[in-house]
């Protein structure tokens, strides 16, 4: 054997530790992915039928993310996030400067419309939800807080892609957006530029209608400001009055912002 190949052999080992590192890093965070506030707990069976990873080694990470009070015991056989989780997502909240800011136009935008409202930004190539405000009727919505999405699905997160630096929207379209539907796209974009906010029916849940417009953020980071609701319940004026609703929630938060900045 030459150099080259027992130097190949010795790293053997090291490269397989790695690789099966890793995997029970994914693994472990597929698991933790899958507790939401529609569903906060669950037992070892419905994690692996979720998640797709064994139930033994569901059993093995749920241990592990335990001893880090990741996780914990909810009654016999079931599981939440635990104490470490929950105080991790206080910690990412309180990291948005302007949240103190945005947080009351929110609670007053579900209000207002009597909808759900929710806040977006992006973090990479997603828009991630990070503030809500339930309306008197909730809406099952795949944007819980701290879940993340394509940044071409949903009015929010058009939004902010649409509104991203020319080089930044440039290189997402081409990576992550296929060949046949880029040009759609651009010219959705450019219209959303050009108007001022966007709207989307079904994109990401279901029978759910949204319309958003951006809002500048903390640090220079674009944020959306949103409202969804069930199909069923607009008509052409009410697309109209939440339009008109959006878009006066998102100039006031950027007189606010402006005033504070």
């Amino acid at each position: 054997m030459t150099a080259a190949g027992e130097l190949r052999s010795a790293q053997e080992p090291a490269f397989r530790r790695a690789a099966a590192s890793t995997q029970s890093v994914q693994r472990a965070l597929v698991l933790l992915d899958q507790f939401t506030a529609h569903q906060p707990t669950h037992t070892v069976e419905q994690l692996s039928r979720l998640s797709g990873v064994p139930r033994s080694t569901v059993y093995r990470l749920l241990t592990l993310l335990r001893a880090h009070e990741l996780v914990e015991q909810a009654g016999d056989n079931r599981y939440q996030l635990g104490p470490r989780a929950i105080t991790m997502g206080y910690v990412a909240r309180s990291m948005t400067d302007t949240a103190g800011i945005w947080r009351p136009a929110l609670v007053a935008l579900a209000a207002a419309t009597s909808e759900t409202a929710l806040v977006m930004r992006r973090v990479g190539n997603s828009a991630v939800c990070v503030d809500r405000v339930e309306c008197d009727h909730p809406v099952r919505l795949s944007f819980e807080v701290g879940r993340t999405m394509p940044l071409h699905a949903g009015a929010g997160a058009k939004v902010i892609l649409a509104y991203s630096p020319d080089d930044l929207r440039e290189r997402y379209l081409s990576q992550a957006v296929p060949a046949a539907g880029r040009s759609r796209l651009k010219a959705e974009l450019t219209k959303i530029r050009q108007q001022g906010w966007a709207e989307s029916s079904a994109e990401v849940d279901q029978g759910i209608w949204a319309v958003a417009a951006p809002v500048p953020g903390d640090h220079d980071r674009l944020h959306a400001i949103s409202v969804a609701l069930p199909e069923y319940r607009l008509d052409v004026e009410r697309r109209e009055s939440l339009r008109a609703a959006i878009l006066d929630a998102a100039a006031g938060l950027r007189e606010s912002l402006a005033y504070y900045g």
